[in-house]
């Protein structure tokens, strides 16, 4: 792994560090311009929607997403190829020394690394989803020329405030005066990044009308998603005709997102209420009837995606999470539910015991559990 020697989960939120690599490293990011994607879900579909849109018109594009599912080289792409693994590193072991005593976090990592690899592939633009937040993610040290948010929801409450308020008004941040801000967030959210809008002189577009394409990737939220994209190409100055359109959105492919493998499996990355709920809507409209299988890190509301669960499956088998954020025993313990609800010692143990129930089966919780049963279902032939 490029990155293996840098703890994957120490977060210091700032920019100063991030600011600095990129000015020893003489700025390779003004070589392109760039958009910023923040909000609570959906930020990785509207990236490649944007991504294929832009591509669409005969640009080159750099698309940096977060995080990966099964492969690190999923968070950097090159016209909607992932980088090579080679390349990262030795991307990295060119820079490495100049920037060694700065003390990178592992996600400001990847964006500078992103930065210097779309610079040296001479892209025409950087797509960047913002990994936490927005005011403090180090991808906020770049200089936008569109700002894109997604819907606000609860999540990270612990970094980013405990409203949806304070959460928009931390993501609202990615804005910058004089130039595009579009969002589909609703309601308070809105309100907020309204008012920052106003405050700092951005440009507030609205997006509240569904794209009426269709779209490859599944669920009730991606039509809103496919609009936000095509305003921000709009905005970057293409005007992508009907046919344009419609093969960029339905060749758009992101890993895990409502992603079904044969006629039994469908995994999905829902990791907070907001996009549980939206999983659970998409397999009620499909009739579904089957086995979950859920983990997830300790520090999100497992216990009402559970409750979203059972309600939908017949039965759930729930396990850790390879992750030191995993939930543990006394919160799996506090979801147990008679013959309803299964612990079992690993994700793979708990899909191995889904499976054999000859039933339809949904995997979900967190990357980290989709990660765990798509790496053997997909990238190593279970």
């Amino acid at each position: 792994m490029v990155l293996k020697d840098i703890p994957q989960n120490v977060w210091s939120l700032g920019l100063d560090r991030a600011r600095q690599a990129l000015d020893r490293l003489g700025h390779p990011e003004r070589s392109y311009r760039h958009v910023l994607v923040a909000g609570t879900n959906g930020k990785g579909s509207t990236c490649v929607y944007l991504e294929r849109i832009l591509r669409s018109m005969g640009v080159s594009v750099g698309t940096t997403i977060s995080p990966h599912v099964t492969d690190f080289t999923e968070r950097f792409r090159i016209n909607s190829r992932n980088v090579g693994s080679d390349i990262l590193v030795k991307v990295r072991e060119r820079i490495g020394p100049e920037v060694a005593d700065i003390g990178l976090t592992y996600f400001e990592w990847c964006v500078v690394l992103a930065a210097t690899v779309f610079a040296q592939e001479k892209v025409d633009y950087g797509i960047f989803e913002i990994g936490l937040g927005g005011r403090y993610d180090a991808a906020n040290v770049l200089d936008p020329a569109v700002s894109l948010i997604t819907p606000i929801a609860l999540d990270h409450t612990g970094h980013l405030g405990a409203t949806i308020e304070e959460i928009a008004g931390e993501k609202a941040r990615i804005a910058r005066a004089d130039r595009p801000l579009i969002t589909s967030a609703t309601g308070a959210a809105l309100e907020v990044i309204r008012g920052y809008a106003r405050e700092i002189g951005a440009i507030l577009h609205v997006v509240d009308t569904p794209c009426e394409e269709r779209t490859s990737l599944k669920g009730s939220g991606q039509s809103m998603n496919a609009a936000l994209a095509l305003q921000a190409a709009r905005e970057l100055g293409f005007c992508p005709g009907g046919v344009q359109v419609a093969y960029a959105l339905n060749t758009a492919f992101l890993p895990g997102r409502i992603e079904e493998i044969g006629y039994r499996v469908t995994l999905d990355v829902a990791h907070n209420p907001a996009a549980m709920a939206v999983f659970m809507e998409y397999l009620e409209h499909k009739a579904f009837h089957g086995i979950g299988v859920f983990g997830v890190l300790a520090d999100k509301d497992f216990q009402t995606m559970m409750e979203m669960m059972k309600k939908t499956c017949s039965r759930v088998y729930i396990a850790p999470v390879r992750s030191d954020r995993s939930w543990g025993e006394a919160e799996m313990a506090g979801c147990l539910d008679k013959e309803r609800v299964v612990r079992c010692g690993s994700v793979t143990e708990a899909f191995h015991q889904a499976l054999g129930t000859g039933e339809a089966v949904v995997v979900t919780g967190s990357f980290y559990t989709v990660g765990e049963v798509r790496e053997a279902l997909v990238c190593a032939g279970f």
